[in-house]
């Protein structure tokens, strides 16, 4: 081969080289990505849960309420006429990226031996709706043990779109989360969306990227979850991760099937207590359709408890 000519294959080697690169880097983003985040609005969410479950039998399983005989580590029963400030922080004059609420401090309130958490269809923050917010942050966490919340979500059938409540648990000292309970309004966007179902969650990484496992249940007979209160818990012990709804379980992950949760859940986990209005993937509340969204709506939370071993 002349100089020239291995010159031109030379070159022609490296130029198929740096496309093959940059072809695997941008798989590799893709393939993350789709990993992390939710799916496209129009595709089918992925039921994770199933292929990722691992062995969790109940029998092997700490009961960490004793069938309900235990005293709790941590709870608050909204017995008094405000929000007690030595359990609970709450947020005001703030707002999340992804949603169309302003969070306002006044949205949340101690009705009846209840917690409300409101959404009104109010211009504040330049967003076209407010919401509520609370945490334990610096408060109070726990590693390990059952949280559970006794609740009423606002999801109205046909006239609660965008509507987004939840409770959750974020790592205090790592990027982990669980969310124990999400639920979203119709109409929705996507066909999971419905007022009998709620969602669960696990996230490696609440920054974006890394593991995410989830899955879905189903109020018995259907019932709307609107229509009365319901027990929403998590069991989170060394082996597993297990969800449940009124005491039948709706999802298990062991440790072993999702190696990352040993790192993203590392030490204790606070609880978080929020109601969204509006999002990409479920659907936006739209101001010029007032009645597929009605508000004011209420989160209503009757108690919301933490036992532990």
């Amino acid at each position: 081969m002349s100089a020239r000519a291995e010159a031109r294959h030379t070159r022609l080697v490296h130029r198929l080289a740096g496309i093959m690169l940059v072809l695997v880097v941008v798989s590799a983003g893709i393939v993350s990505h789709w990993s992390a985040d939710k799916p496209a609005k129009d595709e089918p969410v992925k039921q994770e849960s199933a292929a990722r479950a691992g062995p969790c039998p109940a029998a092997k399983l700490p009961d960490y309420a004793g069938g309900g005989k235990k005293a709790p580590t941590w709870s608050d029963e909204f017995a008094g006429s405000a929000v007690d400030k030595r359990r609970w922080s709450i947020r005001d004059q703030t707002s999340l990226s992804f949603d169309q609420a302003r969070i306002r401090s006044r949205n949340v309130s101690v009705r009846d031996g209840r917690l409300v958490i409101q959404a009104r269809r109010e211009s504040s923050g330049g967003r076209d709706f407010s919401t509520g917010y609370l945490d334990t942050i610096g408060r109070f966490s726990q590693r390990y043990g059952r949280w559970e919340i006794r609740a009423r979500l606002p999801v109205t059938a046909g006239a609660s779109r965008g509507l987004w409540p939840a409770f959750w648990l974020r790592a205090d000292d790592a990027p982990g989360e669980i969310d124990i309970m999400e639920a979203w309004g119709t109409p929705a966007n996507h066909p999971h969306a419905k007022p009998s179902t709620y969602a669960w969650n696990l996230h490696q990484d609440t920054r974006g990227g890394g593991g995410n496992v989830h899955g879905w249940g189903t109020a018995a007979g259907k019932a709307s979850l609107a229509d009365g209160f319901h027990v929403f818990a998590v069991d989170w012990s060394p082996r597993c991760i297990v969800f449940s709804l009124d005491g039948k379980r709706t999802g298990a992950v062991s440790m072993k099937s999702a190696p990352w949760l040993k790192q993203s859940l590392q030490g204790k986990v606070n609880i978080r207590l929020n109601f969204q209005v509006g999002s990409r993937y479920w659907g936006w509340a739209d101001p010029k359709h007032p009645e597929r969204t009605r508000l004011p709506a209420d989160f209503v939370v009757d108690y919301v408890r933490v036992y532990g071993s």
